[in-house]
C-alpha cells in the first residue's frame, strides 16, 4: 500500500485523476449534506441570477440553485456509469472467457455476435429502444449495458487465448481440474489488471453516453436531475445565462478527465514493462518519474 501511494504521488496526473474521482463520488454520496438547497426548489423571482454569495453557481430558468443541481446530478451520472460497467463487464468477461477457453464453434459464434453488434451504431440502437419504452434509470442502464459488453468480450478473449497455453494452465488441466475451475481459479485472476483499467475507461464513456441520451431527451427525465439534462435545459439560455450549462459541463468534463488519467496510471502501474521503464527513467533522472 505504501509503495502504491508513493507511485501515485510521483505521478501528478494520476494523482489529479484520483482526487477528482474521490471528490465526485464524495459529492454524490453526501449530496444531501453539502447541497445548500433542494435540487427542485424553485423561485421565479430569482430566475437566471448570476453567481453570487447566495448562489455560487447562479440559478437556472426556474430559479433553482445550479450548485445544488450539479451536486445532485452527480448521483445519477455516476450511478449509471457504475451500474453499466458492472452489468456489461460481468456479461462481457464471461462471454470472453468462454470464447477464449473453448474455442472452435463456440468462439466463432460469440465473436460473430460481437462483430454484428459492433457494426450497428450503439447510440442509434439506444435511441430506438428508449423511444419505444418509457425512458427510466433502469432502461438507460440496460440499454447502455447492451451496447457496452462487446469490448470486454474481445479483450478477455484475446488475453485468454494467450493465457490458456501457459504451463500452469496446462498443469491444472492435467491434474484433472474441471473447465470451470481452470477458468475462474487460474485464468480469471490474471485478467484483473487489464480489466480494471478497461472498466475505468468504460465508466467515463458511459457517463458521457448517459449525458448524451439525457441531452437528446431520452435519458434522465424531470424532476430527476443529471448533468446531461441540465445542459439540455439550459441550452436556450447560453447567450444570456452562460452559467446554467457551463458548470454542469465542467463537472462532466472533469469526471471524464479524472477517470482517463486514473486509468492511464493504472495501466502503467499494472504493466511490469511500463513500471521498469519508468523506474529506469527515474534512476537516470529523478524528475522524470513525475512525467
Amino acid at each position: 500500500m505504501r509503495s502504491t501511494v508513493t507511485e501515485l504521488w510521483s505521478d501528478k496526473a494520476g494523482m489529479f485523476g484520483v482526487l477528482v474521482m474521490l471528490v465526485m463520488f464524495a459529492m454524490a454520496i453526501f449530496a444531501p449534506l453539502i447541497a445548500p438547497y433542494p435540487p427542485d426548489a424553485q423561485s421565479l423571482f430569482d430566475r437566471l441570477q448570476g453567481p453570487s454569495w447566495d448562489h455560487p453557481m447562479g440559478t437556472d430558468q426556474l430559479g433553482r440553485d445550479v450548485l445544488s443541481r450539479v451536486i445532485y446530478g452527480s448521483r445519477i451520472s455516476l450511478e449509471v456509469g457504475l451500474a453499466v460497467v458492472a452489468l456489461a463487464g460481468t456479461f462481457g468477461v464471461f462471454m470472453g472467457l468462454v470464447a477464449g477457453y473453448r474455442g472452435g464453434r463456440t468462439s466463432s459464434f460469440i465473436m460473430r455476435w460481437v462483430d454484428t453488434q459492433v457494426a450497428f451504431p450503439g447510440l442509434l440502437l439506444a435511441l430506438i429502444i428508449l423511444s419505444v419504452v418509457h425512458p427510466s434509470l433502469k432502461a438507460i442502464i440496460i440499454v447502455l449495458a447492451i451496447n457496452g459488453w462487446m469490448v470486454y468480450a474481445r479483450i478477455t478473449r484475446g488475453i485468454v487465448l494467450s493465457t490458456r497455453e501457459r504451463p500452469y494452465v496446462e498443469a491444472a488441466e492435467l491434474a484433472g481440474c474441471k473447465s470451470r475451475r481452470v477458468i475462474f481459479r487460474h485464468i480469471l485472476p490474471n485478467l484483473a489488471s487489464p480489466l480494471l483499467t478497461l472498466a475505468v475507461l468504460e465508466f467515463a464513456r458511459m457517463v458521457i453516453a448517459e449525458a448524451a441520451l439525457s441531452f437528446l431527451g431520452l435519458g434522465t427525465q424531470p424532476p430527476a436531475v443529471s448533468w446531461g439534462l441540465m445542459i439540455a435545459e439550459g441550452r436556450d439560455y447560453i447567450s444570456s445565462a452562460w452559467w446554467v450549462i457551463t458548470f454542469p459541463g465542467i463537472a462532466l468534463s472533469l469526471t471524464v478527465l479524472g477517470a482517463n488519467l486514473f486509468a492511464s496510471w493504472m495501466r502503467i502501474t499494472a504493466d511490469p514493462l511500463q513500471r521498469e521503464r519508468r523506474f529506469a527513467r527515474a534512476a537516470m533522472d529523478p524528475s522524470a518519474v513525475a512525467r
